[in-house]
């Protein structure tokens, strides 16, 4: 299953620098969006019976993932039909791997997850219902993992983004092989919070594929967070801003997450 998220940017109509100081500032979300889709590997193939010696075409009996020693594998069992055995093999992604694709400025990365298990496990989490912040221990995990990726000079600059996105991965779903793809109609650097609608949009994401949080399915085509859910959201998507900016104000996530 795949699920996809969106969330608008944001324009500050006044107080644009001194609410970082805690001023009051005015501000709105328009309609451009940043659009994050999540799934997991182990839901992305399907467990087929192969009939052993039969020569019969294989059919799909439905999908059978297990974790171990590092990677997300289908149970080989042995099934009695007829007096013939007949094996489980799983055709999916043979994929241990937490890939990341920010379609919008061309850069593809992708971590072995039992690299980032050895990188980040002892720090604890997934901390789902408890937004936390990255500690000083952390950043230097998460940016030995960014540096590992030989990150392109010329966008140097987005690899706050790229330690947000492990953060906000790994406190929210832990480790687990996955594919996550971002576009956006935001442009980088242009004061329209395009990195609070990519920490927003992502958070989203991850939060929908756990129990933790409960949907309204009346919107138009797309669910949308209740209330009582926006709040976790918006402190989990503010965790990801502080990364990217050090100190934020916190307006450009609360608008992105509470902005229709």
């Amino acid at each position: 299953m795949e699920i996809k998220a969106r969330a608008p940017g944001k324009i500050i109509l006044a107080g644009e620098h001194a609410v970082v100081h805690g001023s009051t500032a005015v501000a709105a979300s328009f309609d451009l969006f940043t659009l994050c889709s999540l799934r997991f590997h182990s839901d992305s193939g399907e467990a087929y019976m192969n009939w052993v010696d039969l020569g019969l075409l294989e059919m799909v009996i439905g999908r059978y993932p297990f974790y171990i020693m590092g990677r997300w594998v289908c149970y080989e069992r042995f099934l009695l039909w007829m007096g013939v055995f007949v094996e489980l093999a799983y055709n999916g992604e043979n994929d241990d791997t937490l890939n990341l694709s920010l379609k919008s400025v061309g850069l593809e990365f992708s971590w072995s997850v039992g690299r980032i298990r050895e990188a980040l496990s002892h720090l604890g989490g997934p901390f789902l219902s408890t937004p936390t912040s990255c500690s000083t221990e952390a950043v230097r995990c998460i940016a030995a993992l960014v540096e590992e990726q030989n990150f392109p000079e010329a966008k140097i600059g987005l690899a706050t983004g790229v330690s947000a996105f492990l953060w906000l991965y790994t406190s929210i779903q832990g480790f687990k092989p996955a594919t996550v793809v971002v576009t956006s109609d935001l442009p980088v650097g242009a004061g329209l919070g395009s990195s609070a609608a990519f920490c927003v949009s992502l958070t989203a994401t991850l939060l929908a594929y756990s129990d933790s949080v409960s949907l309204d399915k009346n919107q138009q085509g797309w669910l949308a967070y209740g209330d009582s859910d926006l709040d976790l959201l918006n402190k989990w998507a503010f965790e990801g801003e502080k990364i990217i900016h050090g100190k934020p104000s916190g307006l450009d996530n609360t608008v992105s997450t509470y902005g229709m």
